[in-house]
């Protein structure tokens, strides 16, 4: 059961330590994945004369913080669920939403700054490496390319939907949470489908404009305000209600199975 008496006992201090913690714990597993990065890189630059991350807009060095912050934090939780680590894991002296706290400050504000910060400076060195190889040389990855904060806001949307699978699934958290993703984000399409229709009138042929972002029905477009209020809901349900439900859960899931493992 989740302890809401807890909140009231949060520390500043224990949280510190345990993002400090966790941020020394996922180091190593973050310096492969750039040593991967690199290598791949490099031998792109030593058949192609071109770094293949650097090729285009950039594009991949995105894609990779992305995915490397999304399968840490869905593995935030293991040792929760994982038999002597769990037993470690519950003697640790914080609170479980100092713990869930601690995650989410790390996955969603730290690791993408780091990591951020990390693949600006590979990427300008890349470069140099790609001009002196004889390649152009031109382009040196920074987050504004990614989208700036627009991409940082859904990249900490998904952020905490797989801190809810870490903590919901005992295994597979990553698969398992992509799936729940795909279910829902299926479910919201049907939805603001079905809001459309029901806005034209209730009758006749729904479309999407992918192009230009219309939606229409028989071929004549929703009016300004109703397809306002579609995007509106889209909105308040992607960035609104789905992490904070999804914060809310997680931390619930924690709070449970630390009374659980308690009373064992």
């Amino acid at each position: 059961m989740m302890r809401l008496s807890s909140i009231a006992r949060i520390s500043p201090i224990r949280i510190w330590q345990l993002f400090r913690d966790r941020l020394l714990e996922d180091g190593p597993t973050a310096g492969v994945g750039a040593a991967v990065v690199l290598a791949l890189n490099l031998l792109s630059l030593l058949f192609f004369k071109r770094a293949t991350f650097n090729a285009g807009s950039g594009q991949a060095w995105g894609a990779a913080i992305g995915l490397g912050g999304y399968l840490l934090a869905a593995s935030a939780f293991k040792r929760m669920h994982d038999g002597k680590a769990g037993t470690e894991w519950i003697l640790l002296p914080a609170e479980p939403v100092e713990k869930y706290l601690a995650a989410l400050l790390e996955y969603a504000l730290a690791l993408p700054l780091l990591l951020g910060a990390a693949a600006t400076g590979l990427s300008a060195l890349l470069a140099l490496a790609e001009r002196a190889a004889g390649g152009p040389g031109s382009f040196a990855w920074t987050p504004a390319a990614a989208g700036g904060l627009g991409a940082w806001g859904r990249y900490a949307v998904g952020v905490c939907l797989f801190l809810a699978g870490s903590a919901s699934f005992r295994k597979n958290a990553f698969l398992k949470t992509v799936g729940l993703i795909a279910a829902f984000g299926l479910a919201a399409m049907l939805v603001a489908g079905g809001g459309a229709w029901l806005l034209g009138r209730g009758s006749g042929h729904l479309s999407f404009g992918a192009a230009n972002g219309t939606i229409s029905i028989d071929g004549e477009s929703l009016s300004e305000a109703a397809r306002r209020a579609i995007e509106l809901l889209f909105e308040l349900s992607a960035y609104v209600l789905a992490p904070a439900f999804s914060i809310l859960f997680g931390w619930a899931k924690v709070a449970e199975k630390e009374a659980r493992d308690e009373v064992q």
